[in-house]
């Protein structure tokens, strides 16, 4: 096997209690503004006093199964919010779907359409769909969590982030690597990403690892989210002898990857995010590549791993081993939920009230399942820095064996990661 299996690392066992995910101060020398009284506004009507968040996913198309898992993930965490009461203990959740079929023109369409419905979007899939409705959402005074780890969007006043950012995790995982003597400063490290943003985010990390560790930095190739031949961009990197590649896409195109690569003979180490890994597939012809020459980014730990709080909570609620695509919706819930208890106790479930809100956050977080999301004033907020690490295994839950749990490159974040 080319991927060394390591032991998990050892993490603290999480103490936070389900009613307080979030240190809920000001950031500043500041006295927050003086708490009003909750009034009626588009997704929160104070006659029934449910509040409505709007979930836009891709629930058709190729990515709708990783997707519906997500909106699974959420109303999970909302069940166990409204089983005690609801935000604040008396205001219950409901969620509103959208489908944007991960299409930004759908996703400004389905916002048009469900924007009077709701108070926030507690879910937009994809960094396009992002994109497309932050002007329209600076213009409405709204606020959307973005379904995505781009770092760029960490430092908008009308976005509420969650997760590490792809920066981050492509840096963690090439100093793991390297700490583990399987990069050095002579190996040659490459990238085959999404001609789009994201790719660039991991491009961006890439060249700060080979400045940071030494590597040679190999050739950069590209594709489209949807396209389906990759023989040009394997040849390219084979012919550069890329021993490591850092690649940027998604469940769709993996199969045709491992084709190209099988037949061009060419087995690097692939350094994936979880979102590029299906259940299904552990029972095709391409498992045994995955196994031997992936490493995959994702959250928490191994999924039957009951000692972390988060992992504990959602195995409970869904009444079966969750999927990672399960554990990305319980957090953003978490967000969204913390966001709205501050809202509450400000008094203001409004655009303008909310976006207030994440102002007056501290950190939020995630019961053992990331590390904690710095709010305050947008200027100052950060992602979490820590992935987890995993090995491809069909036999694992979710095909995925963790080989580190919250892992920090030793000389930590990278600049704006």
């Amino acid at each position: 096997m080319r991927i060394r299996t390591l032991g998990v690392l050892s993490m603290a066992a999480a103490a936070l209690l389900l009613t307080s995910c979030a240190v809920q101060t000001a950031p500043t020398g500041d006295a927050p503004e003086e708490a009003q009284e909750l009034t009626t506004v588009p997704g929160f009507d104070m006659s029934d006093g449910v509040i409505h968040v709007g979930q836009m996913t891709a629930l058709s198309g190729p990515l709708a199964p990783s997707s519906n898992e997500q909106v699974a993930g959420q109303q999970a965490y909302y069940d166990i919010i409204n089983a005690e009461g609801g935000i604040a203990g008396e205001y219950p959740v409901e969620v509103i779907t959208a489908d944007n079929q991960y299409n930004p023109q759908l996703a400004v369409q389905e916002y048009q359409r469900i924007k009077d419905q709701v108070v926030m979007l507690s879910g937009v899939l994809g960094d396009a769909s992002t994109e497309a409705l932050l002007p329209i959402l600076e213009q409405d005074d709204a606020v959307a969590l973005p379904s995505t780890q781009s770092s760029r969007f960490t430092k908008q006043p009308n976005l509420g982030m969650t997760f590490t950012s792809y920066q981050s995790n492509t840096w963690n995982t090439l100093s793991y690597l390297f700490e583990e003597g399987q990069i050095t400063t002579d190996s040659t490290v490459c990238s085959m990403i999404q001609a789009d943003q994201s790719g660039e985010a991991r491009q961006i990390a890439l060249e700060y690892a080979s400045e940071e560790l030494g590597f040679t930095l190999g050739p950069k190739t590209e594709f489209a989210p949807t396209d389906t031949a990759f023989t040009a961009q394997v040849q390219t990197l084979k012919n550069a002898q890329c021993e490591v590649v850092v690649f940027g896409g998604a469940t769709n195109n993996v199969p045709n990857l491992v084709a190209a690569a099988t037949q061009l003979d060419y087995a690097p180490v692939w350094l994936a995010e979880f979102f590029a890994i299906a259940q299904s597939f552990k029972d095709t012809d391409i498992a045994g590549y995955l196994a031997e020459n992936f490493l995959i980014t994702g959250l928490a730990g191994n999924l039957d791993d009951t000692s972390i709080e988060g992992i504990e909570l959602l195995t409970e609620q869904l009444g079966t081993t969750p999927t990672m695509q399960n554990v990305y919706g319980f957090m953003q819930a978490i967000t969204a939920s913390t966001i709205l208890e501050k809202a509450v106790e400000l008094g203001d479930l409004s655009g303008p009230g909310i976006m207030n809100a994440m102002v007056e956050l501290d950190k939020v977080s995630y019961l053992g399942l990331n590390g904690d999301m710095t709010y305050g004033p947008a200027e100052d907020r950060l992602q979490p820095d820590t992935s987890s690490i995993f090995a491809y295994d069909p036999a694992a839950p979710g095909s995925l064996s963790a080989l580190a749990t919250m892992y920090v490159a030793p000389d930590g974040r990278g600049p704006d990661f």
